[in-house]
């Protein structure tokens, strides 16, 4: 024994000197994993009223919630678009910038808590729709918008009680109060809504008839597809309802493209201001799944819809375009290996949300206003002081 503690006196020692050497001397970083907590700031330590000129408004307002959506999704998007013949996309924006899509307590969200914040300008708790994180009903802009004489619509190429567009809609304790979402939807002001029905008759879904008699109390009901003959001569408020996953990529029919340009069309023609909120929920759906290809595919929806309604605004001149998101998902990085340029790889770090600020884009009148860095609640709050009252 005494044989062997010399030498294993001697490893320590050598061993402890060449850690010190490369701590302090090599500056050597020493990387390791922690579950230790770190402290974020709260909502408040952001001031809430901020001023902006605000005396050029937009005639019509398009929201875009592209749902998951983060900063490497939008690179990869960037990266598999680039041509040298024409710009991209995401370059004719007037304005970028991005979103801390923070919940009420802390930075990790759901869609509930951050389209809540959007549509109403105050944070809330996860799971909660159009409520504050003490249970009040929040007014939201589709509600300040009838009020203000705006013709109102919702697209979505998720269910049409999905948290996103329930928070537009809706005022629950519950993003799963499914029949309490959809009959405020059915008493609401809306002019349209067009989105898939999911899981009917399960947990606290109604099933298919139920569903469609509830719609009924205010919307002329168009099942399956875009029928422009019906849409036509409907009289009434039209909600255009389809199956479940029957909205997917640009293959599907319809396809999200093609039911934002039949709402364009409704809207416009009613010749009033209108304010429309535009929901991609492909992303979050396939960066859950950590589904790469389906995740290319809804990038793909995405492009050539907002092709569409920037060209809308660029002729209308009136419209403001709004592009965000509710929140990341997946944890996305996009990497390319010397070896492997210039084909890409997709590494997800998670199945679920991440706590990662979003970007936010914006083009026509207003614009300016959504640069540089916003919590959610600002974005509704903005939002809605854009919305032009009625003196």
């Amino acid at each position: 024994m005494k044989k062997l503690a010399k030498p294993i006196a001697l490893a320590i020692l050598i061993i402890s000197f060449l850690w010190v050497f490369m701590v302090y001397v090599l500056n050597y970083k020493v990387v390791t994993t922690s579950s230790a907590a770190i402290p974020f700031s709260a909502h408040e330590t952001l001031e809430k009223n901020i001023a902006y000129d605000l005396s050029q408004k937009p005639k019509n307002i398009i929201l875009f919630i592209a749902d998951g959506m983060g900063f490497t999704h939008l690179t990869l998007a960037m990266h598999t678009e680039q041509s040298k013949e024409a710009a991209l996309i995401w370059q004719k924006f007037n304005t970028q910038g991005w979103h801390d899509a923070r919940s009420f307590y802390g930075p990790l969200t759901d869609s509930g808590a951050s389209a809540t914040a959007m549509a109403t300008g105050e944070p809330t708790l996860n799971g909660v729709i159009g409520l504050d994180y003490k249970g009040n009903i929040l007014s939201n802009i589709m509600e300040f918008a009838s009020k203000q004489e705006y013709a109102t619509g919702i697209v979505t190429d998720s269910y049409i009680w999905d948290a996103t567009p329930a928070a537009f809609t809706s005022h629950t304790a519950s993003r799963k109060n499914a029949k309490d979402i959809l009959t405020q939807i059915a008493s609401s002001k809306l002019d349209l809504i067009f989105g898939e029905l999911e899981d009917l008759g399960e947990d606290e879904v109604p099933d298919k008839d139920e569903t469609l008699n509830i719609l009924r109390e205010r919307f002329y009901v168009i099942e399956d597809s875009l029928n422009i003959r019906e849409i036509n001569t409907a009289n009434r408020p039209i909600a255009a309802l389809f199956s479940e996953d029957q909205i997917q990529d640009l293959d599907s029919s319809p396809n999200l493209k093609e039911m934002t340009a039949e709402a364009l069309t409704i809207l416009t023609k009613k010749e009033t201001p209108f304010l429309l909120l535009v929901e991609s929920e492909e992303i979050d759906t396939a960066s859950h799944k950590n589904d790469s290809e389906r995740v290319l595919k809804g990038l793909r929806t995405i492009e050539e819809t907002l092709t569409l309604l920037l060209d809308f605004s660029s002729k209308n001149e009136e419209t403001l375009l709004v592009f965000t998101s509710d929140h990341e998902t997946g944890g996305l990085a996009v990497v390319s290996k010397h070896d492997d340029y210039p084909d890409m790889q997709l590494i997800w770090s998670t199945t679920e949300h991440s706590t990662a600020v979003v970007p936010i884009l914006s083009y026509g009148p207003g614009a300016e206003h959504f640069s540089e860095l916003h919590r959610n609640w600002q974005i509704g709050n903005l939002l809605k002081d854009l919305i032009s009252k009625k003196e």
